[in-house]
């Protein structure tokens, strides 16, 4: 995930600058609000705040703990029946997949739509085959590519369409 983060950053840069309403998390063995640092004007400064809130960052992915984090700490004045959560990961989780499974599935009774997006889903071959991803494609109104900006445009009707 490492080589995508900075552009899933910019990403989440970008709907933030749209949207009054996102708020971004930053999830790796533990989970960090990173909105604020989102906002600053430069984005190198942005950048280096991201790196200085996010440590533990390349340490492994824990993704059903840090959504059970979420959904205790945060879901209850965020997310809402038209709420659209955009989840950005390989969905390589080291922790257990039931806790996975149970934590989306506790997100989707709150939220109107969860939309993941897969760096490595536009690979030949690729398949969501490890058990993060066949833990949460049962909660999940769509699972779409997202490595890079081309990758997002080639699914932005099917992406505009599921977070409706």
């Amino acid at each position: 995930m490492a080589a995508h983060s900075f552009f899933y950053l910019r990403l989440a840069r970008a709907l933030a600058g749209e949207w009054a309403d996102v708020h971004s998390f930053i999830f790796h063995t533990g989970i960090t609000a990173v909105s604020q640092a989102l906002h600053d004007p430069d984005p190198w400064r942005a950048q280096e705040r991201l790196h200085l809130i996010a440590q533990g960052f390349g340490g492994g992915t824990r993704i059903g703990e840090c959504l059970a984090r979420f959904n205790r700490e945060h879901a209850p004045r965020l997310v809402h029946a038209r709420t659209a959560i955009i989840v950005m990961s390989d969905g390589y989780d080291t922790g257990e997949p039931e806790l996975l499974s149970r934590a989306l599935a506790q997100l989707r009774r709150r939220a109107r739509r969860i939309v993941w997006l897969n760096p490595l889903a536009n690979q030949p071959g690729y398949a969501p085959v490890s058990a993060g991803m066949q833990a949460a494609l049962p909660h999940l109104d769509l699972l779409a590519p997202g490595a890079d900006l081309a990758g997002i445009r080639a699914v932005l009707p099917n992406l505009i369409d599921a977070l409706k």
